[in-house]
């Protein structure tokens, strides 16, 4: 009785503000405005879009993201806590205000760059406002990093409450049919949706003054939008009278949106009993309950949020519902101090700990995700390379060279990161990343501490076949021996270790054939550091990769440059006949130093001015899964 009296005070006081806890944040003073050149993530007031078409639209191509949602997998072979399980988690995050989101990255360090892939099920790029755009597609470096995880995006149409700004005709304009009773925006929304390479629509309808035939049109609206390929998340708000009436559960008032749509978000106004009720609501609908997400606000209440992960995840018979997060951008946007993001992104997802193996609670209450959720793993096929880059940095590397001094972001840029943050065996290391050092991009993996004895670092879950011909191999700074741990899925429990070599103080490359174990499949890949000393160590992981072929994939052709009136560059070229690569974008500046611009999976790029990038020496390279280059394309 106890808890339950605690879950509805912490719901009842969510419930108060809950228009506004749904409302994205309206640009600040001073905030960037679209001018010549920049490029931004596309919105629209719904009339707007139906005269939108890519041919037509110059900053369309910079938009793009053709990177493949990728296969993933979660259980307990990936699942570090024993006390986590194979659960859905729904993140609806803010990276910038709606009119500000840059489409391909920016010369900012203090980014948003979404770390935990690994905890997330499904993205909703939120945002979205009266006046700005209520139509709200995702930034092509977002789309970029959570396909390459395995994450589905969703774009946000959101129609405000009038207190907010929200008109009544804007909610009339989307529902409008045409002569053959078609929905014409439910056609754009879909053809959106495809050429930017994302999954589908966040709907949150809460403006007030529709009836009883506008939810049966909005009803109808999300099939012909599914209908058309696109896949919706519906936000509980608008129900089947048309009242804006949030239910915080699943019931005859709103489950005929849930019936038409993938998932459903439900609204904050939760209390305990709501979860089994619409967990059996949703089973009697023959649809499963993990398809509901149950609303936590993290953007207000930050860390105090244990009672509400205890209460849809009990120790004891859980509903089957899932959680959706409201605004985990907190641990950037909620302090002044941008400094803190990476300790406060690490103990929002995995703990004040720092092991995702452990639960052990904060001075709030807090235990981490990771003890309530597994993680998952997108490496379930070779080749895998990773350089550890975040998708931010101080500078950025290339083979351990400084390309360039400027902090940036570029989530295109971001690699898969390490599935569990961190687990050490062993001597007691300490593991992080590094923005003074890197290989490739903007960071490394740094270990350093005592090493009295040898410690096993296990970082990427898998469920990966080892085809003949695979190389293991490691690019690593500091004097340590070190070794590949793996595990296999026909012996789970065995450490099988592959002796690399030891690295120096200056970039080793280390590497070992994987010839013997062709055939089994990987659940594990981790480090081993040994030393001849009881001294410390201090280590700089940059690559740590598993190649299938040395081959190179074809270069790139026809680039085309077109100086931008604020003094960037706008570059487009013809892709290579390779699938699935990464373009780098080299210019020179003003003083003939060679610079790195940034990455993309489209065949089109922005160059920022801050880079003073002369327009008539621009190269472009691709690069394929195993990490392979192609000769680069100039212009």
């Amino acid at each position: 009785m106890k808890l339950v009296r605690l879950v509805g005070v912490v719901m009842v006081a969510a419930a108060v503000s809950a228009s506004a806890l749904l409302l994205p944040s309206e640009p600040s003073a001073g905030a960037a405005v679209a001018g010549p050149g920049q490029p931004y993530a596309p919105n629209w007031h719904p009339r707007d879009l139906l005269t939108w078409s890519p041919a037509t639209d110059a900053d369309a191509p910079f938009n793009r993201s053709v990177t493949p949602l990728v296969p993933r997998v979660q259980d307990a072979l990936t699942t570090a806590n024993p006390s986590a399980a194979s659960r859905r988690l729904l993140a609806l995050s803010v990276f910038a205000n709606t009119d500000g989101n840059p489409s391909q990255g920016s010369a900012n360090f203090d980014y948003y760059t979404s770390e935990f892939w690994q905890y997330i099920d499904t993205l909703v790029f939120w945002g979205g406002s009266a006046s700005e755009g209520l139509i709200l597609a995702p930034n092509p470096t977002v789309t970029d990093a959570a396909h390459r995880n395995g994450v589905p995006v969703y774009g946000t149409v959101f129609f405000p409450p009038v207190v907010y700004g929200g008109q009544l005709s804007w909610v009339q304009d989307l529902l409008v049919r045409d002569a053959s009773g078609s929905f014409p925006l439910a056609r754009k929304l879909a053809e959106v949706s495809r050429y930017y390479g994302f999954e589908g629509w966040f709907i949150n309808q809460e403006t007030d003054g529709t009836d009883a035939a506008s939810a049966a049109l909005m009803r109808d609206f999300i099939v012909e939008l599914k209908a058309h390929g696109s896949r919706v998340v519906w936000y509980d708000a608008m129900n089947e009278t048309g009242a804006v009436g949030w239910r915080g559960a699943l019931d005859d008032l709103n489950d005929s949106f849930f019936a038409a749509s993938d998932l459903m978000f439900v609204d904050f106004r939760w209390d305990l009993p709501d979860l089994p009720a619409s967990a059996a609501y949703a089973r009697s609908m023959t649809r499963s309950p993990a398809e509901l997400f149950f609303g936590v606000d993290t953007g207000w209440r930050q860390f105090a949020v244990q009672p509400d992960f205890d209460a849809i995840y009990p120790a004891a018979s859980p509903s089957g519902a899932s959680v959706a997060l409201y605004r985990p951008d907190f641990t950037l946007t909620g302090t002044e101090d941008k400094t803190q993001f990476a300790a406060r992104e690490t103990r929002f997802w995995v703990g004040a700990d720092r092991d995702p193996s452990l639960s052990g609670a904060d001075a709030d209450g807090w235990r981490g995700v990771s003890s309530k959720i597994g993680e998952s793993s997108p490496v379930t096929r070779l080749p895998f390379v990773t350089s550890f880059s975040t998708g931010r940095g101080l500078s950025y590397a290339r083979d351990g060279r400084v390309l360039q001094r400027l902090q940036w972001n570029d989530l295109a840029a971001q690699d898969v990161l390490p599935t569990w943050r961190w687990l050490v065996r062993g001597a007691p290391l300490t593991v992080d990343y590094d923005f003074a050092s890197a290989w490739n991009g903007g960071s490394s993996l740094r270990l350093s501490g005592a090493l009295p004895s040898a410690a096993d670092v296990p970082l990427f879950a898998a469920r990966a076949r080892v085809p003949h011909g695979a190389r293991l191999s490691v690019v690593a700074s500091g004097s340590v021996r070190l070794s590949a741990v793996l595990r296999f899925a026909d012996r789970p429990g065995r450490d099988v270790v592959v002796p690399l070599g030891k690295a120096r103080s200056s970039w080793t490359s280390l590497s070992a054939s994987l010839s013997k174990y062709a055939g089994r499949t990987l659940t594990s890949i981790g480090l081993r550091l040994s030393s001849s000393s009881a001294s410390s160590v201090d280590v700089h992981v940059g690559e740590l990769a598993l190649r299938t072929s040395s081959s190179h994939p074809s270069a790139p052709s026809r680039v085309r440059v077109v100086p931008s009136t604020d003094g960037g560059l706008r570059v487009t070229w013809k892709a290579s006949s390779t699938k699935n690569v990464r373009y780098n974008i080299f210019v020179k500046d003003t003083s003939g130093n060679r610079r790195w611009a940034g990455t993309t999976s489209y065949p089109a790029k922005y160059v920022g001015p801050e880079l003073h990038a002369q327009p008539n020496d621009v190269e472009i390279e691709a690069i394929d899964p195993n990490g392979n280059r192609s000769r680069r394309a100039s212009n």
